[in-house]
């Protein structure tokens, strides 16, 4: 009887209808595959790395053995999911602003024989070349967002530094004429007075007006209002300068300090008085960070198009978690009354203004290194 069979007129009627049936449901599988991927990417608070997982768990059911089938997406090198080690396999790349940032990869086990039919059926590499496209929406629409971001927050930060910059500048100069006059006329009396407890007093009222005129001046750089004299000059002879103005700190920590300078750098334009300043900070800094007998450790090198200022601490190192906050002002990690959280920010602001840059490297128990940069001279 089942010779006959395939002569059948019911039998060769129904044969079409169940492959049709068959290749509907694989469609139907395949759409609502695509559909709920970019259900997925309509969640951007899940964040990018749970939206990836999410695509990763998904993905099966558009195939025709999910109970088999693995998936694997790898983005900027990293992997999501996992592929069979022996697979047989079907992949599409994940291409973003017209360059390959990854491979979307579906496959089975080798040992897996799925009968007569076939293991990937042709419609399945159109699927997966979509599914990678989608990828790539949600990865590229996740990066546009984290860069409206930042770029929302630097204008925030610019916004809220100018107003800052404004009420500082303010502050200077209302507290730069009544410190001058402390500090004039405690000097004026000191002159005059024989009587050593109260010259003693004097002094102490005149080194805190020298504190709070330091302090001032702090302002006063942060608030850009201090003028800018720019000269050529060498950067080695200006660090041994700078140097000489707090050898007294530096020997009351003994702290050890070693220069290492390189010859021949081009000289660069910049404020002495300002880059002297920039230097001081840097190196009190550094004391505070170490322990006594430290070692703090001055570097110059560079090239004909720049000169690079290295300077290194054996200290304490600063913790990750504050790491991105040292260059704000006002951001101090010492106890209040010792200190107003500018020194940093004025290096910052003042190595900006001329054109350089800054850079932090450190390592909590081992120290910290700031790297300045500066544009040598045309």
């Amino acid at each position: 009887m089942w010779a006959g069979r395939p002569h059948d007129p019911a039998y060769l009627c129904r044969m079409p209808i169940d492959t049709s049936a068959h290749k509907l449901r694989e469609r139907i599988k395949e759409l609502q595959c695509l559909y709920a991927v970019a259900r997925i990417g309509q969640h951007p608070e899940m964040g990018l790395e749970a939206m990836l997982t999410a695509v990763v768990r998904t993905v099966p059911q558009g195939w025709q053995f999910p109970d088999k089938l693995r998936v694997s997406l790898v983005l900027d090198g990293a992997e999501h999911g996992r592929r069979w080690n022996d697979a047989r396999t079907m992949a599409a790349p994940i291409v973003i602003d017209h360059a390959e940032r990854g491979r979307f990869t579906v496959s089975y086990p080798d040992d897996f024989r799925p009968g007569d039919d076939e293991l990937f059926l042709p419609e399945e590499q159109d699927l997966i070349d979509r599914l990678a496209a989608e990828v790539a929406t949600i990865v590229e629409r996740h990066e546009q967002r984290e860069e409206r971001a930042k770029m929302e927050a630097h204008l925030r930060h610019n916004d809220r530094l100018m107003l800052l910059s404004e009420l500082t500048a303010g502050i200077a100069h209302e507290l730069n004429t009544p410190l001058g006059n402390v500090l004039g006329y405690a000097e004026l009396l000191k002159t005059n007075e024989t009587d050593p407890a109260r010259r003693e007093d004097l002094q102490r009222i005149i080194d805190s007006a020298i504190i709070g005129r330091e302090v001032v001046k702090k302002l006063m750089y942060f608030s850009c209002e201090m003028p800018s004299q720019f000269r050529v000059i060498d950067v080695n002879e200006l660090i041994v300068g700078a140097l000489r103005l707090v050898r007294r700190q530096c020997e009351e920590r003994q702290v050890r300090v070693e220069t290492r300078f390189a010859e021949g750098l081009p000289p660069v334009r910049l404020d002495p008085v300002q880059l002297e300043q920039v230097i001081i900070n840097l190196v009190l800094n550094a004391i505070t960070a170490m322990p006594p007998e430290g070692l703090l450790r001055i570097t110059t090198h560079g090239d004909a198009e720049k000169v690079c200022i290295d300077v290194a601490d054996n200290g304490s190192g600063i913790a990750p978690d504050v790491l991105p906050r040292i260059f704000q002002p006002f951001f101090t990690t010492k106890p209040a009354g010792e200190g107003t959280g500018l020194g940093l920010a004025v290096v910052h602001g003042i190595v900006q203004g001329h054109g350089g840059t800054i850079a932090v490297d450190s390592m909590l128990g081992q120290g910290t290194t700031f790297h300045l940069t500066f544009p040598a001279a045309a």
